[in-house]
């Protein structure tokens, strides 16, 4: 990644396992030279007068390093020995600055119960300012299956960084908001520099208007796209898996086509074989006719020769 450097996750010891700690952003960017201030929320359920906040960050292959911690009550952090960063906090809302130079991923936590409980983390990336807004196209890809559910897709290619975000959302004909649930959604990343998100409708949802909202680090906007309702009453048709009946039937099939081809493709070379055959065999017999007719013409024509001549040596004697 020349253009890009993954730099840090920040973990708060608070939300990820026990919802306390309001979800971090997914991933965030900044340019080189530039520093970065990420924070985390902390649930109103925690008391913080008893609860202390630690801030790590993981470095790529590298393990979690604390670099700096909130004590029980504390208004300003208490920064680590061997890393310096500059901590804050307004109400339960706890920030870190990213230095420039410092290249990590970061994450807070804070101890439950002796168990410790970490946030859902940030991850940081530094460019050098070379980025590519995403192309994102949206359509359904399946007809509606015997469960009466269908998918929709959104995918985002040729970007830089290749990190996104999707969102999908869903309007009744009111206009009112419908709510999806997460496993209603998957997403696939592909080699090629293409992610995809999928959503699941079902029978109930079907006459919604959905919409498709990407967001990526080239823009402050996202780029939201709807699929039209025609679109949805007729997809494009899904290739399903064969049975393994199907399958066998397929490959008889395939089978007695190549037989069939190879046939006829033997049939056409005998009769082309046979073809050449006759016609040399035509060609022959006309050559041998011609050389018969040929030698017929010279010797008829060397005996009349010789018969005239005969003729006028009889004369000559009777003479």
């Amino acid at each position: 990644m020349s253009n890009m450097t993954t730099v840090c996750f920040l973990l708060a010891l608070i939300g990820c396992i026990s919802g306390q700690f309001t979800p971090q952003e997914q991933f965030d960017v900044t340019r080189r030279g530039r520093s970065k201030r990420i924070s985390c929320t902390v649930d109103t359920s925690v008391d913080l007068s008893k609860t202390p906040i630690h801030w790590y960050r993981q470095r790529r292959g590298e393990a979690l390093q604390r670099i700096l911690y909130f004590a029980a009550g504390a208004s300003k952090a208490t920064e680590s020995e061997s890393v310096r960063f500059n901590g804050g906090k307004k109400g339960s809302t706890f920030s870190v600055t990213i230095s420039d130079h410092l290249l990590l991923f970061v994450i807070a936590y804070h101890i439950v119960d002796n168990e410790k409980v970490f946030s859902s983390g940030t991850r940081l990336y530094v460019s050098d300012g070379n980025m590519k807004t995403p192309e994102v196209s949206v359509y359904p890809i399946s007809n509606q299956q015997p469960n009466h559910k269908r998918v929709l897709m959104c995918q985002a290619r040729n970007m830089f960084p290749d990190i996104v975000k999707f969102t999908w959302k869903a309007e009744n004909e009111r206009g009112e908001n419908v709510e999806l649930k997460d496993e209603e959604m998957l997403e696939q990343r592909d080699e090629d520099n293409k992610i995809t998100s999928m959503l699941i409708v079902d029978k109930q949802k079907d006459i919604n208007t959905f919409t498709c909202s990407v967001k990526h680090v080239s823009s402050d906007e996202d780029k939201k796209l709807s699929i039209p309702k025609d679109a949805l009453d007729d997809p494009v048709p899904v290739v399903t898996c064969p049975t393994p009946k199907q399958k066998a039937q397929q490959e008889k099939e395939e089978h007695k086509k190549e037989d069939d081809k190879e046939e006829k493709e033997k049939l056409g070379h005998d009769g082309f074989e046979l073809s050449r055959s006759l016609y040399l065999f035509s060609v022959t017999y006309v050559i041998l006719l011609v050389k018969n007719i040929l030698y017929f013409c010279t010797v008829s024509v060397l005996l009349y020769k010789r018969n005239t001549a005969n003729k006028k040596i009889l004369r000559n004697v009777a003479q």
